[in-house]
């Protein structure tokens, strides 16, 4: 097994917390860009209390602690649309051809493979599909024990993908051995 060479004598790999950091970054950048969307398009009311009963006709209400929104009934679908759209874009498209996401870019952090090339369309689609067993987090935090406690620091998505996520700075080259 290989993975990216050290850096100055330091273990490229070793980015759990930048990583848990990215990706929430990602996540309220994802979620706020439909959400405005919605807002604007989906002609939302915002009011205070509890959804009134009965829904107005051709609305939906979102009810958060006290806090509602009337948005017209489209206005969910176009939501989740977005969402889809946004995320195969961010995570497939431009993460596939530069190797970081929003948050990993700001975070100085990207994918590679082994080689210390980008992962491309295919094993970024592999990682994005893997959520489905990382993403328990729910239930057991996969994504981030096997990100702690692999060679490599690796969730299921890497490993499936034979991606590693770096500090910006790794080198690509020759990858080191592994030894443990």
């Amino acid at each position: 097994m290989t993975r990216p060479a050290l850096v100055d004598g330091r273990d490229p790999t070793r980015v759990v917390t930048r990583r848990g950091i990215a990706f929430v970054l990602d996540a309220v950048l994802l979620a706020l860009i439909p959400a405005i969307t919605v807002a604007i398009v989906g002609n939302a009311d915002l009011r205070r209390g509890d959804c009134p009963d009965p829904i107005p006709a051709g609305r939906d209400c979102l009810s958060f602690k006290n806090e509602v929104m009337l948005v017209d009934k489209d206005a969910a679908l176009l939501f989740f649309g977005l969402l889809v759209v946004l995320y195969l874009v961010v995570f497939v498209a431009v993460q596939g051809i530069t190797g970081a996401s929003p948050g990993k870019a700001l975070l100085g952090i990207r994918v590679i493979r082994a080689d210390g090339t980008t992962p491309g369309f295919g094993r970024s689609m592999l990682r994005m599909v893997a959520w489905v067993v990382d993403g328990l987090v729910l239930i057991v935090p996969v994504a981030l024990w096997s990100a702690w406690f692999t060679p490599g620091h690796r969730r299921v998505g890497d490993w499936v993908a034979g991606t590693y996520v770096v500090r910006q700075r790794a080198r690509p080259g020759p990858p080191a051995t592994f030894s443990g």
